[in-house]
């Protein structure tokens, strides 16, 4: 009879031990990877990559940058100044990356060339080229004149060229008399002189009145002057001013001629005529028929001469 033997197996857990450690193996990665963290560039110059991510980070490309190397102009193609004449006028010219390059300034009617930078080439000493903030090349054109309106180029030495136009439009305001150029008044009574100032960028700062060639002052005692700003036309969005001059009691010293002259505007003058006595009513209202017939009989006196004096010959 055999006897028998004891049971030596190994527990469970030791069983079953490798089995865990072997697919514990298999799922972690016994080796290390070794990470560069240092950014490489790829061929392409308008991408940055990293070979431990796969993050891009846009970047401004080569060829973007050349494409903006030569200067060009910012903003316009073509613009409007408006200036009045005896002002100053500003036109602008923004140029970009301008490098060593030149900007001149050509008048377009006969080509000729105003300034090659800050360098004046014309003899009008009205005209000066300034280089302003922001990268402006402004033509200034001082005391403007009705003759400066008119196109202006602005031009970059490129190859090809790089230009833009600039329109000036020369604003003239007019002066005109209420009442027309002649008043006939009685001695005695008030007297008001108005002019307006019409198409006008900005108002007068100021109306002067003269008196023959003797300047009316605001300490006259017997003149006054008022000025009237921003008054609405009757047609369109525009505004005129009035200067008015008042004279009290009117005497027949103050005969003459009156002028208004607008700080910015054409003067205009006023024939002034006090008549005394009880007749001026009757003067006032025939005066134009009494020129008429006075020029009618001189016309008449005229042609008999020349009669007479044809048969005396």
């Amino acid at each position: 009879m055999h006897s028998r033997q004891p049971d030596v197996r190994a527990p469970m857990w030791q069983q079953l031990l490798p089995a865990v450690i072997f697919s514990l193996l298999s799922i972690v990665p016994l080796h290390a990877e070794v990470v560069d963290l240092t950014p490489q560039y790829s061929a392409s110059p308008a991408v940055l990559t990293s070979s431990s991510s796969s993050v891009t980070v846009a970047a401004t490309s080569a060829a973007t940058v050349s494409a903006f190397v030569e200067p060009y102009l910012e903003g316009y193609a073509s613009t409007n100044v408006t200036a009045q004449i005896g002002t100053h006028a500003y036109l602008p010219c923004r140029v970009k990356q301008l490098g060593n390059k030149s900007v001149s300034w050509v008048r377009v009617r006969d080509g000729h060339i105003l300034t090659v930078d800050r360098a004046v080439f014309i003899a009008d000493q009205r005209f000066l080229a300034l280089k302003q903030p922001d990268k402006f090349w402004t033509l200034q054109i001082k005391y403007v004149q009705a003759r400066d309106a008119g196109a202006y180029e602005c031009q970059v030495s490129t190859e090809p060229k790089v230009s833009a136009r600039v329109h000036l439009q020369v604003v003239v305001p007019r002066t005109e008399i209420v009442g027309g150029p002649e008043r006939l008044v009685k001695a005695g009574s008030t007297v008001v002189l108005r002019c307006i100032v019409r198409g006008a960028l900005e108002p007068p700062t100021f109306i002067m009145w003269y008196h023959s060639t003797e300047q009316i002052t605001s300490d006259s005692t017997r003149y006054r002057t008022q000025v009237d700003r921003n008054i609405p036309e009757i047609e369109g969005d525009a505004h005129s001013t009035t200067g008015s001059l008042i004279i009290e009691s009117a005497k027949k010293r103050d005969n003459g001629n009156y002028t208004c002259s607008p700080s910015n505007s054409p003067s205009v003058t006023v024939m002034l005529n006090v008549i005394n006595g009880e007749s001026s009513a009757s003067a006032v209202t025939s005066s134009a028929p009494v020129r008429k017939a006075y020029t009618a009989c001189i016309l008449a006196m005229l042609f008999s001469i020349v009669i007479i004096g044809g048969h005396n010959t």
